[in-house]
């Protein structure tokens, strides 16, 4: 019996029936408590700013402070309507967050009470100060309002439709063989430009082929041959525009040079393959997946609309200089 009366399995099984109990409790709360005005006072518009700065390595032009001012709205509306709507008692994860942050401020070790924790976590507010709480709910009620109806399903016809629609985004990208002959800028120096269009008219008087020809350069320790390469993996490996530069050249003989980051090379391409338009077997799953999101995105919005028109939303505007509030430490 004392082993039953330990186990952990019994503790979250009577936590379940008490949370369960205080359900009605918590739904009243949050009817009776609601607030349809959203204030962003001037402390919390500069951490948005000071944040905006850190992330963009500027500072926020107005339009960009009416759009985290909306963003800062919708959190806090979406927040609003989870707690009013139930979720916050249908989610035993948060709950059990609370109950414990509750347990922790009464110095408490041992559940006794969960129903009274939750209410007293509630009264003092802890689910609207805990970051992951109001994440958790937020997240919940954006999955609640972008759900979507059966009739909003992708049919077939639909899907087919977005592949004729989709055809060249989903094409794969060209591709290049190639070899390049190398020479190190470290090594070179000044001399790299002149070196490189002399080395290029010996290969091309020689006639040297794409496997002797790097032979006559420098080692690079990426390789000297490359096969089935976009641009993008050429960009990836050489730097900026190098990609770009080597689909512009011809086939079957050296050319260049290119530059990159390390010097400059010496080109042979001696294959180009065009991309490809997959089958509709192929990507049919992406293309649902996609659709599926652009109408939960839609399903989303219109919620969000409806919601905005029943909040006031009120910004307290920075009362001094805006250089003197950034030089400022946040908190």
């Amino acid at each position: 019996m004392t082993r039953l009366l330990r186990s952990p399995l019994l503790h979250f099984l009577v936590l379940g029936i008490a949370l369960y109990l205080a359900q009605p409790w918590l739904r009243e709360d949050a009817t009776s408590t609601r607030n349809f005005q959203i204030k962003i006072d001037a402390e919390r518009l500069i951490e948005l700013e000071r944040g905006f700065l850190q992330q963009a390595g500027r500072r926020p032009l107005p339009e960009d402070v009416d759009r985290m001012i909306e963003t800062e709205a919708d959190e806090e509306i979406l927040y609003r309507e989870a707690v009013a709507r139930g979720l916050l008692e249908r989610d035993g994860g948060v709950q059990t967050r609370l109950i414990q942050k509750m347990l922790f401020l009464e110095g408490e070790t041992e559940l006794k009470d969960a129903p009274g924790l939750l209410a007293r976590a509630v009264e003092l507010g802890l689910h609207q100060k805990d970051v992951v709480v109001r994440r958790i709910l937020v997240q919940k009620m954006k999955l609640l309002g972008s759900a979507l109806a059966s009739a909003q399903e992708p049919s077939d016809e639909e899907i087919e439709r977005s592949y004729r629609e989709l055809a060249e985004s989903l094409r794969s990208p060209d591709r290049l063989t190639l070899a390049h002959t190398f020479l190190n800028r470290d090594e070179r120096g000044a001399n790299l430009d002149t070196q490189a269009a002399d080395l290029l008219a010996m290969l091309r008087n020689e006639e040297i082929g794409s496997k002797e020809g790097p032979r006559r350069g420098d080692p690079f320790p990426l390789g000297h041959y490359l096969e089935h390469r976009s641009q993008h993996d050429l960009e990836r490996t050489f730097g900026a525009r190098f990609g770009e530069s080597a689909f512009a050249l011809g086939m079957g003989e050296w050319t260049g040079p290119i530059a990159s980051a390390y010097g400059a090379h010496l080109i042979f391409i001696s294959e180009r393959t065009p991309g490809e338009v997959p089958p509709l077997t192929r990507v049919a799953n992406k293309l649902r997946l996609q659709l599926e999101e652009q109408r939960r995105d839609a399903n989303l919005n219109i919620l969000l609309a409806e919601l905005r028109t029943q909040y006031r939303v009120v910004v307290e505007r920075i009362p001094e200089p805006i250089d003197a509030l950034y030089s400022q430490e946040p908190g």
